[in-house]
């Protein structure tokens, strides 16, 4: 009769071959990660702690000078300007992200058909991104010139009577700033939404047509959803990047008429450039980085929500 004999334990300590195998494993992937983390802890992660520091503190030109807590932080939550500025970021976001996006989709779905010059096409929307936001911001300060820019000459030949000053008059500056971005940053929306159509099975819009679909429902039913993964993409980097406007309103508008464009970006600015209270600035870049953060946690859950 066979004896039973116990089997090796699951859990048994791996020998030390295998444990010696494992950290060479691990040593050789932070190692592999080393020319990544360098610059990323100098370049990113210590300004962000030096500046968590010098929030924590009044703080001019000539340095430290003296240690307040959270006195800047409180002092900003009691300001109302504050919540006006950021009001103001928030504005831009809800004019310019929805506006690009759908601009984007529009030349995409036009682009993608079989167009002469098509290439040449994409290019000319593609070129304005390349260039710098300054340069982009005077192009279209000469281009909204009350009196001798294009702008207001084309209006007149549509019969408009009366130039219209498009950035000293509160009613029109944001949608000229809106215009401007619009500008500058359709054509990567656009190249981003072509490359999610090229990526759509051209026999599903096929099957569509053999079962009598008309363009609206092979638009609504194929290509939207096709588009899904690159929408949420393009909505969570033209939010950020519209809560970040500064460039425009700087050279454009100079945060005018009166507050009506100061955003929360140019307030930092401002405070920290121009009152020399480089603590304080500190303290708003800190509010605005973790406002910035909820916003992006909360776009990830509702992404995850959809998904699942």
């Amino acid at each position: 009769m066979d004896t039973w004999q116990p089997s090796a334990r699951p859990n048994a300590a791996p020998s030390r071959p295998k444990r010696r195998s494992v950290w060479r494993l691990e040593l050789r992937a932070i190692l592999y990660l080393i020319p990544f983390l360098v610059p990323f802890a100098a370049f990113y992660l210590w300004p962000v702690l030096n500046g968590a520091w010098m929030s924590l503190h009044v703080w001019g030109i000539q340095g430290m000078e003296k240690y307040v807590g959270f006195a800047n932080y409180r002092k900003i939550l009691d300001n109302p300007d504050f919540y006006s500025y950021l009001w103001h970021s928030f504005y831009f976001v809800l004019l310019c992200t929805p506006t690009v996006i759908v601009l984007g989709l529009v030349l995409a779905l036009i682009i993608n058909q079989n167009l002469r010059f098509r290439t040449f096409i994409r290019s000319a929307f593609f070129l304005p991104y390349v260039l710098s936001v300054s340069v982009i911001s005077f192009i279209w300060l000469h281009l909204f010139d009350p009196k001798n820019g294009p702008v207001n000459a084309l209006l007149r030949l549509f019969g408009s009577s009366g130039d219209i000053n498009w950035l000293t008059d509160r009613h029109f500056v944001w949608w000229a700033l809106t215009i401007a971005t619009d500008w500058w940053t359709v054509g990567f929306v656009m190249v981003l939404f072509l490359a999610g159509l090229q990526e759509i099975p051209p026999d599903h819009y096929e099957a569509a047509k053999i079962d009598g679909a008309g363009a609206w429902a092979r638009f609504r039913h194929i290509t939207l959803p096709g588009l899904s993964r690159v929408t949420k993409i393009q909505i969570f980097y033209q939010i950020i990047a519209s809560l970040k406007l500064f460039g425009q309103v700087q050279i454009m508008t100079g945060g005018g008429p009166g507050d009506t464009t100061n955003t929360m970006i140019r307030y930092i600015y401002v405070t920290g450039f121009k009152k020399d209270m480089f603590g304080l600035a500190s303290a708003q870049s800190i509010l605005f980085c973790v406002i910035m953060l909820m916003i992006a946690a909360i776009q990830f859950k509702i992404t995850d929500r959809k998904d699942g």
